[in-house]
């Protein structure tokens, strides 16, 4: 392998490069996951407008509201009141972190006093809760992480025309799920400086041992007749996404690999030809065809094993970065952390044997076949 620097170097960039790319993807769609499957209660219901595939493409009327209201095995607080969120979804650009600055679509939830008990993972971490009825939010970790201009103190402005300025009075975590993107204001300001009388979607609690499915049939029914979900069920299908990204970083890596394995062929295919008259010794003094051919397989997976390792190592580099994902279903961006899991893990060094073994297998079937004679002669 060290006689024939150049191929062998080549070889293993270009594994290191396939493993690489292979591993940054999929912690991408891994990150994103991660993210989504944190988000959402299974003792939730959230209900929407029919045909909309998202909060932000949601109407629910009021009158639609009251009936929900009467949706039975819905849970009440120590005093009584209906463990029911009615959200307001709307979006503002904030600027990224970073020299750029470039603007993200910000989503800005504008929910009660009752959506702390509803989304029962929210908890603040830093400053206090908004007070209902004044221009003051609150802001998620991860968008605090990402976006400049969040801290507690600043102001943000948000409205439809772009002209009302808000106080950042606290910072909120949600259990490393997507809540933790956005920002939340009281509902009636917001629906006030964004002149949205109605709501987007409306956010349900249900009692211990009340039955989910007899609530999703009501609401589906004619006493309602809108969409309703689980909360898991309405992240899981917003993540729906990420499996396309996985098919098509599947697609690109195939390619890839295929030029790799090429790379490989090549390279084995030159250590064929330059070492003639050592096969053809080493055939003489008695070592068998399988030996010959585990041989070179070896080699081919030292040079593929070594470029694994480094691509994989390159990967980690960018474990747990923070990035951000415009969501095509509401246009709106998930802040989530790149994750490079076991699997990735598995799947690349995977990835690495498959292309040694590939690689190398004819070369070396080719060594092993050739006549000890004529490889004397021409060697």
């Amino acid at each position: 392998l060290l006689v024939r620097k150049v191929s062998t170097a080549l070889t293993f960039f270009v594994v290191a490069v396939v493993v690489c790319v292979l591993s940054v993807l999929l912690s991408f769609a891994a990150g994103i996951r991660a993210s989504l499957a944190a988000s959402g209660s299974p003792d939730n219901l959230i209900v929407l407008a029919n045909g909309a595939t998202s909060e932000s493409t949601s109407i629910i009327l009021r009158d639609e509201v009251t009936r929900l209201m009467q949706t039975p095995g819905v849970a009440r607080d120590s005093s009584g009141t209906l463990l029911l969120s009615q959200e307001l979804s709307a979006q503002t650009q904030v600027p990224r972190k970073g020299p750029d600055g470039i603007v993200a679509n910000v989503p800005v939830r504008g929910v009660d006093e009752v959506a702390f008990s509803v989304h029962s993972a929210v908890r603040i971490v830093e400053g206090r809760r908004f007070q209902s009825g004044s221009l003051e939010v609150i802001v998620g970790k991860a968008a605090l992480a990402r976006y400049t201009g969040l801290q507690v103190g600043d102001e943000i402005t948000l409205g439809r025309s772009g002209n009302r300025q808000f106080a950042i009075v606290g910072i909120f975590e949600a259990g490393g799920g997507a809540l933790e993107s956005e920002i939340w204001a009281p509902r009636t300001i917001l629906a006030d400086v964004y002149k949205r009388r109605l709501i987007s979607n409306v956010l349900m609690r249900m009692d211990k041992g009340a039955s989910v499915d007899d609530a999703i049939q009501f609401i589906k029914g004619p006493s309602v007749g809108l969409q309703v979900k689980t909360e898991p069920e309405y992240y899981e299908e917003l993540s729906s996404k990420t499996r396309e990204i996985v098919v098509l970083t599947t697609v690109l890596v195939g390619i890839m690999a295929a030029g790799a394995v090429f790379a490989v062929a090549n390279t084995m295919y030159a250590a064929v030809d330059g070492r003639r008259r050592e096969i053809a010794m080493l055939r003489t003094l008695g070592f068998n065809r399988r030996s010959i051919v585990a041989a070179f397989l070896v080699e081919s997976l030292l040079i593929c094993t070594a470029g694994c390792l480094v691509g994989l190592g390159a990967s980690m580099l960018l474990d747990g970065r923070q990035q951000d994902y415009l969501s095509d279903t509401t246009w709106t961006v998930l802040a989530y952390e790149l994750r490079v899991t076991p699997g990735i893990f598995a799947m690349a060094l995977g990835l690495g044997t498959f292309v040694g073994v590939a690689g190398a297998l004819a070369p070396a079937v080719r060594a092993a076949r050739s006549s000890i004679i004529e490889a004397l002669r021409k060697a």
